[in-house]
């Protein structure tokens, strides 16, 4: 980070809360959550909207999302959501959120303040209350115990998180929330093309170095036929080179092509289980307690909030052979 970046980031986080304790708020607060990250990260803050539910029976829970992740949160009935521009045009936040300047009783910051789309919303929202993780920061209230966050699952983090500033314990799971039309879409294409008791095969992720190659692909989706189990490979509408991934795969798959994480959502929730690479797949697998296998580099092997927690689970590596990704155990 820039010294230039730094001295800015740290003036717009230089601010003081009027109050310091959860016990100060009203009976019906107006609860802000800054959710201006990604897809898998909104499953693992269900933690923060059940304790904020569970203090307070008439509180007003806004979300604060960009495009990348309000398809997962507009089907969310427990929260209303503010549409922001892409995080690259936060200077323009001002514009969306002055409306709600001083009207915020607590903001929750679950990422870490060192970014100029999250800091901003503070700054602008000037909130009677911040809490968060981010304990390096001026705005961010101190919590009256420490948060445990050592090896635990990550929704387990922002559990701790919420109990560390006086709410009351909740389970420390991801949710997921599905769009019932496209359950219905999702249903109704699986039975025309008679697709039942399979296994969901994601290999594409947001960065090129999660993601797994064609020829290994071939190789898992040749595994699960070996081993008699039925592959649905999803096809996500933004992979431009899908003629060659048709091409080289051959046809012992299904393909169905998802326009929308809720088109994943749902074909997941009706699979008997999930092999992906680290993306939010893992996390909806999870949310459903499908049998999950998380494929990942040698990096993020260690990376242990993130993983897959599903009763019936493995983890392996992205160059792994088929045979190991594909566990029998898991899977039968």
């Amino acid at each position: 980070m820039s010294i230039h970046k730094k001295i800015f980031r740290n003036m717009l986080n230089n601010r003081g809360n009027i109050i310091s304790s959860i016990n100060e708020l009203s009976k019906s607060p107006n609860v802000f959550i800054d959710a201006t990250f990604q897809i898998g990260d909104y499953f693992s803050i269900s933690p923060i909207i059940e304790a904020v539910k569970l203090k307070w029976g008439n509180v007003n829970i806004t979300v604060l999302c960009t495009s990348t992740n309000v398809d997962v949160i507009s089907t969310d009935m427990r929260v209303d959501y503010i549409l922001l521009p892409n995080k690259n045009k936060w200077y323009t936040y001002a514009k969306e959120l002055n409306l709600f300047k001083n009207k915020v009783d607590l903001l929750i910051e679950p990422a870490s303040l060192d970014r100029a789309h999250r800091c901003i919303i503070g700054f602008i929202l000037k909130p009677k209350l911040t809490i968060g993780l981010d304990q390096s920061v001026k705005c961010i209230q101190k919590p009256l115990t420490t948060i445990g966050d050592k090896g635990l699952f990550q929704p387990m983090v922002y559990s701790n998180m919420m109990a560390a500033y006086g709410f009351y314990n909740v389970s420390g799971s991801f949710q997921v929330h599905e769009n019932k039309d496209n359950l219905i879409r999702i249903e109704r294409i699986l039975k025309e093309k008679n697709i039942n008791n399979y296994i969901v095969f994601n290999p594409f992720a947001s960065s090129k170095k999660r993601c797994l190659s064609i020829s290994k692909s071939k190789e898992i989706i040749d595994e699960l036929k070996i081993n008699g189990l039925n592959c649905v490979f999803i096809m996500p509408d933004y992979i431009r080179n899908k003629e060659k991934w048709v091409n080289e795969l051959g046809n012992d798959y299904h393909m169905l092509n998802v326009s929308s994480i809720q088109d994943s959502i749902c074909i997941i929730k009706k699979s008997d289980g999930v092999i992906s690479v680290d993306t939010a797949i893992v996390h909806i697998s999870t949310s459903y307690n499908k049998p999950t296998v998380g494929l990942y580099s040698v990096a993020e092997l260690d990376t242990k909030n993130w993983k897959p927690q599903s009763e019936k689970n493995h983890i392996a590596l992205m160059n792994d052979s088929a045979s190991d990704i594909v566990d029998l155990k898991v899977f039968k």
